[in-house]
């Protein structure tokens, strides 16, 4: 009899491992680096490792621990890569690698930056991770800018949740094709941009 009870108890033990085991949160920053955005450009860095400050030692609602990890994307009439998922080693050595960038200027091409978000995380992303993208954006994009539904499409297709944060009130139209559902909670308009939070809320199991 104790062995038919055996197997009970295993499984009781591996689910409640798996509600103890920290759960693991990929976040993707895309900054807006066209000349419109000039501005803007540092504060959108500082954004970014404010953010990555505030994640360290962060729980889940559920009580689970969260381990992130980030990469950073700049975009504009190109997209230069500043550091992937593979390349972190914690926040400071984040804050010092993106520290030095420079914006790029030309026009907004948010579409490419979308594009190479989502192949990074088809290369490089764990399959049970969270996996949350914050775009930054001005609101003017290019008019040669490609059809961004495709691509923004292609990225949820891979569970990337989309955080939309419009640093001018023009931004508004296209964060709404961006943002993941609902709008309330993933999308923001801000008018100054020494306001925006500096964490965005992320729930899971």
């Amino acid at each position: 009899r104790k062995l038919e009870h055996a197997p009970q108890q295993g499984h009781f033990t591996k689910e409640k491992s798996l509600v103890d085991e920290d759960c693991s949160l990929e976040i993707a920053f895309l900054i807006d680096s066209s000349e419109s955005a000039k501005d803007n450009h540092a504060q959108e860095k500082r954004f970014a490792s404010d953010v990555m400050d505030r994640l360290q030692g962060a729980r889940l609602q559920t009580g689970r621990g969260l381990v992130s990890r980030a990469a950073l994307l700049q975009y504009s009439s190109h997209v230069i890569i500043e550091q992937t998922f593979k390349q972190w080693r914690g926040p400071e050595d984040f804050k010092a690698r993106i520290a030095p960038i420079v914006y790029i200027g030309h026009g907004t091409y948010t579409t490419y930056a979308i594009t190479n978000l989502t192949r990074i995380y088809l290369e490089e992303s764990d399959l049970k991770s969270i996996k949350v993208a914050i775009l930054l954006f001005d609101g003017v994009s290019h008019p040669r800018n490609p059809d961004i539904s495709t691509a923004v499409a292609d990225a949820k297709n891979q569970g990337v949740r989309f955080f939309a944060i419009g640093i001018t009130p023009e931004a508004n139209e296209p964060l709404n094709l961006i943002a993941s559902d609902p709008d309330s909670e993933h999308m923001l308009l801000i008018d100054d941009f020494n306001t925006l939070p500096g964490t965005c809320h992320v729930s899971g199991s």
